[in-house]
């Protein structure tokens, strides 16, 4: 006969129960679902509700100031802080887009984030590019580059009115590397993105480019907000909160200006940074005005105003003098550009992502439900 011991397996001590129960706890905050508690498996209200519209806040910011910088003169040349500004608004919204599709992910099938991204960023983009081949005309090259989002490595095919397309290139070129990240690895593979981040960093002070459109030269600020995601959020205490996101937002400010030196290839840290301490916040008056109405509007259509700003800003829109391109202009441009980007947003890529819906609501109808910790399993199977 087999003794006790043996038929019980080995012997589990208290302090291996409570190093246990310490792995399984910080592992809990890691693979947590989005907007779940898990402790208990329910929705919680500051991943839930507390974080989306500051966020939203963030994203309107981002907007924001690239399009100042594209369409404004801001302050004294001198101050450079147009060229500030820019760089600025874009390692934002790179930084909260690597967050969100990390969180997308995690509560996603692969073939349901191939498709959600498909639909999101595809059809304004493909309508601009019609758009553009049709008024400003494109080579047959050119616009095998655009289509092809290899534009950033394709400076040459560019034109005015597409110049800023490099920056959709480099999330497409994320999206490409996170889905084979997590088809390669799984969930667990995600963590992957704090070495990768690191690496980039170091290859941009081994090239001597502080801030480069290319994708190897650029996507660490993407990664950054990847980063982020993986982290456990814990709210700031109420005295220190504030404090800490000015000192973020200082630092983010600082390491943006073109002249700031070695301090511009920590970029997407202060962003980061910057980005952790707005989903750490407690409930305050920061919350309150980037949760505000306007600015969430402001973010809903920041992806079509990204898109179409280009078009008031360059050719008969940028002819004569300061008076008639800043007073009369650029206010007409731009209500122009706000109308375009509501009616892209709500109606032409609002089209698309619910058609998405309910293809995918109808392909999960016909499927067995899946529990979540194995959705990344037999993902050919599925897809």
């Amino acid at each position: 006969m087999r003794d006790s011991s043996e038929r019980q397996g080995p012997v589990t001590t208290s302090r291996d129960a409570d190093r246990d129960r310490k792995v399984r706890r910080w592992l809990g905050h890691y693979f947590a679902r989005p907007g779940t508690d898990w402790r208990a498996g329910t929705t919680t209200g500051h991943n839930a509700t507390h974080n989306s519209p500051a966020l939203d806040g963030l994203r309107a910011i981002s907007i924001s100031l690239v399009l100042a910088a594209h369409l404004l003169p801001l302050g004294p040349k001198y101050l450079q802080l147009n060229s500030t500004a820019g760089p600025m608004g874009m390692s934002l919204f790179f930084a909260l887009s690597g967050y969100l599709i990390i969180r997308s992910l995690r509560t996603a099938t692969i073939f349901e984030f191939i498709i959600r991204r498909m639909v999101r960023i595809l059809p304004l983009a493909y309508l601009y590019i019609a758009l553009v081949f049709i008024v400003f005309g494109l080579s047959g090259q050119a616009l095998l580059s655009h289509l092809g989002f290899i534009l950033n490595y394709r400076l040459d095919q560019m034109i005015p009115v597409t110049e800023h397309l490099w920056s959709l290139c480099v999330e497409v070129h994320f999206y490409v590397f996170v889905t084979a990240l997590a088809a390669l690895t799984g969930r667990k593979g995600l963590i992957a993105v704090w070495p990768c981040c690191a690496t980039i960093t170091a290859l941009r002070i081994l090239e001597g480019t502080p801030i480069e459109v290319a994708t190897h030269l650029r996507i660490d600020e993407i990664l950054v907000g990847a980063c982020v995601a993986t982290l456990p959020v814990r709210r700031l205490p109420t005295s220190t909160s504030l404090l800490v996101w000015a000192l973020a937002a200082g630092a983010w400010a600082a390491s943006s200006h073109p002249d700031s030196g070695w301090l511009q290839y920590l970029r997407p840290y202060a962003t980061g940074l910057l980005l952790w301490a707005t989903l750490s916040q407690p409930p305050n008056a920061l919350f309150g005005i980037l949760g505000s109405k306007s600015l969430a509007y402001i973010a809903a259509t920041s992806y079509a105003l990204y898109v179409f700003h280009p078009l008031t800003a360059h050719g008969w829109w940028n002819d004569g003098s300061i008076y008639q391109r800043y007073l009369l202009k650029r206010p007409a441009g731009l209500i122009l550009t706000l109308l375009t980007a509501h009616l892209s947003t709500f109606y032409w890529e609002r089209m698309w992502i619910q058609a998405a819906r309910r293809r995918l609501a109808s392909r999960r109808a016909l499927k067995p439900s899946i529990p979540t910790d194995h959705i990344w399993s037999d993902v050919s199977s599925r897809s």
